[in-house]
């Protein structure tokens, strides 16, 4: 598969495979960014795929305004056309994704890396293939070669005038570039050459020293090697690996978090991304995203979903007469059923009506086992709750008193001591996981 916007480099891209005979299938995302000329570079693609015999697939390719707000419209652009040739590249079955990226847009990004500081690993530049079977067949080629090519067939490709653009700093680059020798894009194309021969070298060396524990969304350190490079390379391959859009984070930034990671609290990364310090460990994680409060109403025998926090809550009646839950569960986290939960005792005839809500300024709370009330807030951080996720955390309510801190603790209040009515509180479905797990390790210490 083809990605062709219409411009001279992917037009030459997709006349040259075709020329040497390579089954192709062209594919185009239209941003719809340009108006017309936008919907003249679709029309563009449409009737040269039509006269030279190729299939092609178009897609829509609007960008989400918080897309573009969190990333900038060429980041957001270059995600959602990624996703979009992904995808037709799924449904045809293509062995791989072409782009047009040619030796000019090398320079020009081993350029762009040395200014902003991307290290030896930004000096790579744009690599020929990428895991994800993306490939560029013209990354040795230089743009006057192309532009010869197309005069060679008398086509005159589509020309997007934002490229002009000195608002964006690879405009600004290309411009630089264009008033030196051509000697000057290939000893930059060639920088990116050498710098990926000898990265596969350092990346055995960063394997060795590579001790961290990986999810998706994070990733632990337990320990850092003494060599500050060292410590840089390991910091930088997990930025990348967990932001894609870690650009900005330059050789500067690197080597003055590397030198305080000893004395290292909390700091932010990207706009995304933050490293912490917490216990013996270093974490490197998505920044959450703030909850919006909450308040619902529930009584005992429904479920309620909260999807602020993307978590379900049951609360069901426990017969009278059933034997009571172990010592070691009553007011505990883990339910007679099997279910992440507690059990808690109302007052005999009492109404089981009761609310789920986000915390409060001013809110107290009698944990299990306390004589007298503190601060919610207290208690949370005593309890080594992460502040980021204290918003998280649901609070069910009765009578306006706090009978449990759903998934961490229940009231004394609202113990179970056999004279009243018992309720079963489960939280079937949650993102509170994490939580728990904190709350548990600090315990385990």
């Amino acid at each position: 598969m083809v990605a062709v916007s219409g411009g001279p480099d992917s037009t030459a891209l997709l006349l040259a495979l075709v020329d040497i005979g390579i089954p192709v299938i062209a594919g185009h995302v239209n941003h719809h960014l340009r108006g017309s000329e936008s919907e003249a570079d679709e029309d563009f693609v449409r009737k040269m795929c039509a006269e030279i015999g190729v299939q092609v697939l178009m897609a829509d390719g609007t960008l989400d305004r918080d897309l573009v707000r969190r990333h900038g419209v060429e980041a957001a652009a270059r995600e959602v056309r990624n996703a979009l040739l992904q995808k037709m590249r799924s449904d045809v079955q293509a062995s791989h994704i072409a782009t047009a990226h040619q030796k000019n847009d090398q320079a020009e990004t081993v350029l762009m890396r040395m200014m902003t500081g991307g290290g030896l690993a930004g000096l790579r530049g744009i690599h020929p293939l990428r895991a994800d079977g993306v490939i560029r067949p013209l990354l040795e080629v230089s743009r006057a070669e192309i532009e010869a090519f197309l005069r060679q067939r008398g086509v005159s490709a589509r020309v997007d005038r934002s490229n002009a653009d000195p608002r964006f700093l690879r405009n600004r680059i290309r411009a630089l570039l264009a008033q030196f020798d051509p000697s000057v894009v290939d000893n930059l194309a060639a920088i990116a050459r050498q710098a990926r021969d000898q990265w596969d070298i350092l990346e055995r060396i960063l394997d060795s020293a590579d001790s961290s524990v990986q999810t998706p969304s994070e990733t632990r350190f337990r320990s850092f090697p003494p060599e500050p490079w060292l410590r840089q390379a390991l910091l930088h391959r997990h930025i990348r690996r967990l932001d894609e859009h870690s650009r900005d984070v330059s050789a500067a930034d690197l080597e003055r978090i590397a030198s305080q990671l000893d004395s290292l609290k909390r700091v932010s990364i990207t706009r995304d991304l933050e490293l912490l310090r917490r216990g013996g460990e270093w974490i490197l994680r998505r920044k959450s995203e703030p909850v919006q409060t909450f308040e619902l109403d529930v009584y005992a025998g429904q479920s309620i979903f909260v999807p602020e926090i993307n978590t379900t809550i049951r609360i069901a009646s426990v017969p009278s007469g059933s034997e009571g839950p172990p010592a070691r569960w009553r007011g505990g986290s883990l339910s007679p059923l099997g279910i992440k939960g507690h059990l808690i005792e109302l007052p005999p005839g009492a109404d089981p009506a009761f609310t789920i809500r986000s915390r409060q300024n001013g809110d107290r709370f009698q944990p299990l086992g306390m004589l007298r009330e503190k601060k919610l807030k207290d208690f949370l951080i005593d309890r080594k709750i992460p502040s980021e996720s204290r918003d998280r955390i649901p609070l069910l309510i009765w009578s306006g008193k706090i009978v449990c801190v759903t998934g961490v603790e229940i009231s004394e209040a609202f113990k179970v001591t056999g004279g009243g009515e018992l309720y079963e509180v489960a939280i079937e479905e949650t993102n509170q996981e994490g939580i728990q797990r904190e709350a548990d390790r600090q315990a385990d210490r």
